[in-house]
């Protein structure tokens, strides 16, 4: 099957991989120039580094880690200071997604800077448009194009049918190391604002995260300068150290503004089409489950594919494999939100919750000559 893959963040890279690994011929659409720089860290744990693992890309993920002693932040942009449990590993999620780009860009094609246009599915096929390139045909479209996904408004409507906001804007960015050098990720916090500094792993440059409250606003998402000014207003007459970090995000190369959010749909596929990642179940920055939500979905998602019969059933039997999974950090990333600038680690909360009905994902062998679920105490995806 030749499958059109929309976005090369984590799930849309992992899913070529996958798709690419059982025999299929993946095709990956991003309208970058490039694999989309910055971003704060992103937590990996139980089954999504199985999943890295069976990749042969754990090691140097492991490589690329970030060493913050005994804390780190609890999401995917900066939250809470949280332990982190034995075998977890922090990573930034633009090192991740370079890792699985490089893993792949020898063996998939890759069109950046281009994006779909319009969907036109058949009993057989999919015909796409894209803004700039020539229509193709395709047997899949699979949507990994993030909670924006212009792949779910075109296959499933709107976006306001699915995108929950949760009260919270971010602005992530670039900035010195030495700004982050005594920092060790903690957050400084006011009623309804908070910021964090992130130290990289060379120490040469920091990552800087600005959090807000806010009812939903209307910005243009391209306009990187009116995301500044949206921030700078917020943060006005902070002190010191906010003034610093603003007069950094003002010409940052890497400056990411978006709102806490969540997907919530009550199906993730249509005819030929289907979605992953945050495009299908984006469960908040605050779970710090998001990219191995990804990881996991892709390496499922390939693999029923793979498994025979139509792609109707695997694509419900991917659904089936996921949605518990899913609800539960959903679960986390609305408690997390909610408790935000509280200071509290939201995962106290959540694991208290949850202990008595924790949903696993097992990772099911798909090709012969995988190990079968490999035995790691610690590593059940919760």
């Amino acid at each position: 099957m030749d499958v059109l893959v929309c976005g090369t963040g984590v799930a849309g890279a992992a899913l070529a991989y996958w798709l690419r690994h059982h025999g299929f011929t993946p095709t990956v659409v991003e309208r970058a120039p490039r694999v989309r720089p910055g971003g704060y860290a992103t937590g990996l744990r139980g089954e999504a580094l199985d999943v890295l693992d069976r990749m042969a890309l754990l090691e140097q993920a492991e490589a690329l880690g970030l060493r913050l002693g005994d804390t780190a932040m609890a999401d995917d942009y900066a939250a809470p200071p949280v332990t982190i449990r034995p075998g977890d590993l922090e990573i930034l999620r633009d090192d991740l997604a370079g890792l699985l780009y490089q893993a792949t860009r020898r063996e998939v094609e890759y069109v950046f800077g281009d994006s779909i246009a319009t969907l036109e599915q058949s009993a057989d096929d999919v015909r796409v448009t894209f803004d700039r390139g020539r229509p193709r045909r395709f047997d899949l479209v699979a949507g990994a194009d993030g909670l924006h996904s212009r792949t779910r408004s075109l296959a499933f409507g709107p976006h306001e049918r699915f995108v929950r906001h949760l009260g919270i804007y971010t602005a992530v960015f670039s900035v010195p190391g030495r700004l982050g050098a005594e920092g060790d990720g903690r957050a400084y916090r006011v009623p309804g604002k908070a910021a964090g500094v992130l130290s990289t792993r060379d120490g040469a440059r920091a990552r800087a995260a600005l959090h807000f409250a806010s009812g939903p606003l209307a910005y243009d998402r391209d306009d990187t300068r009116q995301h500044e000014r949206i921030v700078a207003e917020r943060f006005a007459g902070e002190g010191l150290q906010i003034r610093l970090l603003l007069e950094e995000m003002r010409g940052a190369e890497d400056l990411f503004f978006e709102a806490n959010a969540q997907v919530e749909m009550d199906r993730w596929f249509s005819g030929r089409v289907v979605l992953l990642g945050d495009a299908a179940y984006c469960a908040a920055p605050a779970s710090g489950r998001g990219a191995s939500q990804a990881l996991i979905g892709a390496y499922i998602l390939a693999g029923e594919l793979a498994a025979g019969g139509d792609h109707a059933q695997a694509f419900a039997s991917y659904e089936r494999e996921m949605r518990g999974f899913v609800a539960e950090h959903q679960h986390l990333g609305r408690e997390g939100t909610d408790q935000f600038f509280l200071g509290t680690p939201p995962q106290k909360g959540f694991d208290r919750t949850t202990a008595a009905r924790p949903h696993l994902v097992r990772l099911k062998d798909y090709a012969p000559g995988f190990a079968a679920e490999r035995p790691s105490p610690g590593r059940a995806a919760r």
